[in-house]
């Protein structure tokens, strides 16, 4: 199960929840970094909390999307920037993106998302 920092909440002193959490199996490290894959399930979760993020800041920040089976990653300047396609791989995506991904209990999450 996997969270990110940005979707952390403290309803009380000591105690972190997160919003959603993310059924993953890990592939890998890149740059520091935690790989891991989800299925279609996960993913479309996953890009719906991105999009949520970008229309709380701005349509400007949207960098994900996920249409007709293929995933694409908008890449910061930092990463070489362009547009990062990716399609499923025996029904699994590959996500990471140099983001710090975190290993999270599934009973601190307030949603889960993704099959085994």
């Amino acid at each position: 199960m996997f969270s990110g920092p940005w979707l952390r909440y403290q309803p009380a002193a000591g105690v972190d929840r997160y919003l959603g959490g993310y059924v993953g199996v890990v592939l890998g490290w890149w740059n520091g970094a935690v790989e891991f894959s989800v299925d279609t399930e996960a993913l479309r979760a996953l890009t719906a909390s991105f999009d949520g993020m970008a229309e709380y800041v701005g349509g400007d920040w949207r960098s994900v999307d996920f249409e007709h089976g293929v995933l694409t990653v908008a890449r910061p300047l930092s990463l070489g920037g362009g547009v990062h396609r990716a399609e499923a791989v025996d029904g699994r995506y590959r996500i990471g993106w140099g983001l710090p991904w975190l290993a999270v209990d599934s009973r601190r999450c307030d949603s889960v998302a993704g099959g085994t």
